[in-house]
């Protein structure tokens, strides 16, 4: 399976359109087509890292397809996403939270940095 047909079944598992995708990472419905169109052009390492923590997939499952896509289908979901959140410690949640708050550009300068600590 291709990059481009990981990207949509994640993203349809999810239950998210491209539009309501692209408005969640701060870009447009097009990028996202592009990303799953057989002759498309596949996004770069840190959006890779964006859609799979957004579509609730392991990164080297989207990026690779050798890991295994969870079979959960609730996984990615509102409330395994309570669960997931209940278990992070405080300074984690505010972390983010921030994070979260971020535009896309900042969020991949921050990532930078925190490689390079």
């Amino acid at each position: 399976m291709m990059i481009g047909a990981r990207i949509r079944q994640a993203r349809e598992r999810s239950g998210l359109s491209q539009t309501a995708l692209a408005h969640k990472l701060g870009i447009t419905r097009s990028a996202c087509s592009q990303w799953e169109a057989d002759e498309g052009t596949a996004p770069r390492r840190e959006r890779l890292e964006q859609l799979a923590q957004l579509l609730g997939v392991s990164f080297e499952w989207l990026a690779t397809g050798n890991a295994v896509m969870p079979a959960d289908p609730g996984f990615g979901t509102a409330e395994s996403s309570a669960h997931y959140h209940a278990r992070l410690s405080p300074d984690q949640r505010e972390l983010l939270t921030l994070y979260n708050q971020l535009k896309p550009e900042a969020r991949a300068a921050l990532v930078s940095l925190l490689r390079t600590l």
